[in-house]
């Protein structure tokens, strides 16, 4: 006995849980399987026939990561029955699946990941399309959402209990209270306001890298200098550890965004200084990598507790903080690291994590701004 198209179609058409839906030439529905037809919230009977863009309209992007003006990707509306299924590009050149509106009788509106494939004869001619309704992957994005929202208000509730409490206290009893408790109360409440201004901060910018739409200058940069001026602004919580910089004369320099570069030194160094003991040793190195294409590796170690090896594969994820005392008794957003893997990957590098108890080393590399590349770049 031998399994025939037909047969794979129906399997697929029951079986499967996103969303399938069959159109012609001109965009009209010819059938749709039951996830679609409930996620939607009528019958299949009620879909045949009418315009796909009645119930899915398809955003693909501007294709080659073209950008708006203010830098952000283009968008436009393409109508659904559009044959074109290639994957957009965002401004760091990665691909991005095309998503789509899906219209409910409800009234509710949901973007969900989509697409869309051509259908064609035995002769090799168009005859409809395919398009998929990826509703499994939508509905664990929208979990991952609603843990993190989650997540973000138990971050933010803990600083504004702090502020509300200590306010609450001067304004009850601030004229019993001696100059230095008024004081302490106040620096505490700055403290508070401090630490909610980094989660903000650092929320945006995750909100701007996972929208694709932080912009980016890349110029040559000189990596020597970059780690200076990040030592210098540093040099407060540095105090009490032992700075080290192992970066070589005539160094090639980095192909790099100035601002993000600086964000993610100021990330590994200041984790290096937070994270380990007072009196011990952080190592900033950096050497030149004989690859194609070239690149500079730059790393930062510190003499801290280390990190557990179960603990590694989850220290880039975002609010991921490793339970020790040194870490408990440390503040910190748990975003850092993400952020900081996000924009190492944004301008064309990797970064890793190595760990034993004693010394932890975070290591990047970005592709390097060798003089035959400059020339090449000069004359685009």
């Amino acid at each position: 006995m031998t399994t025939n198209s037909e047969n794979i179609f129906h399997a697929l058409m029951v079986g499967v849980r996103d969303g399938l839906i069959i159109s012609d030439q001109d965009g009209r529905i010819l059938s749709c399987n039951d996830a679609m037809a409930t996620l939607v919230g009528t019958r299949e009977e009620e879909l045949v026939g009418q315009p796909l863009t009645n119930i899915v309209l398809i955003d693909r992007g501007e294709r080659d990561g073209a950008t708006t003006d203010d830098g952000a990707a283009k968008t436009s509306s393409a109508p659904a029955d559009n044959t074109d299924s290639g994957i957009s590009k965002n401004v760091f050149g990665q691909e991005v699946p095309p998503h789509a509106t899906v219209f409910c009788r409800t009234g509710m509106a949901l973007t969900m990941p989509v697409s869309q494939l051509p259908i064609v004869d035995n002769n090799g001619a168009a005859s409809g399309n395919l398009t998929v309704i990826y509703i499994v992957q939508a509905s664990s994005v929208q979990q991952a959402q609603t843990e993190f929202v989650s997540t973000v208000s138990h971050e933010l509730r803990t600083p504004l209990t702090s502020i509300k409490g200590f306010a609450d206290t001067i304004l009850r009893a601030g004229d019993r209270l001696d100059l230095a408790q008024q004081r302490r109360y106040v620096g505490i409440i700055k403290d508070q306001a401090d630490r909610l201004t980094r989660l903000v901060e650092d929320l945006l910018s995750v909100s701007r890298l996972e929208s694709k739409k932080m912009q980016l200058m890349i110029r040559a940069i000189d990596l020597n200098e970059m780690v200076q001026r990040v030592l210098r602004n540093l040099s407060d919580k540095a105090g009490e550890h032992r700075i080290v910089t192992n970066i070589p004369v005539g160094l090639a320099q980095i192909w790099a965004d100035g601002d993000r570069l600086e964000q993610i030194l100021t990330n590994l160094i200041d984790n290096a200084i937070k994270y380990s003991p007072k009196h011990t040793t952080v190592t900033v190195s950096a050497r030149e990598l004989n690859s194609q294409p070239a690149m500079v590796e730059f790393s930062v170690s510190d003499q801290g507790v280390g990190i557990e090896a179960e603990h590694l594969p989850q220290i880039f994820t975002k609010f991921a903080r490793v339970d020790n005392p040194l870490v408990r008794q440390t503040e910190g957003t748990g975003l850092g690291l993400y952020i900081t893997r996000s924009l190492v990957i944004a301008l064309g590098g990797e970064i890793k994590v190595e760990s034993v108890p004693g010394r932890t080393t975070f290591t990047a590399k970005l592709p390097a701004a060798s003089l035959e590349e400059q020339a090449a770049r000069g004359r685009d």
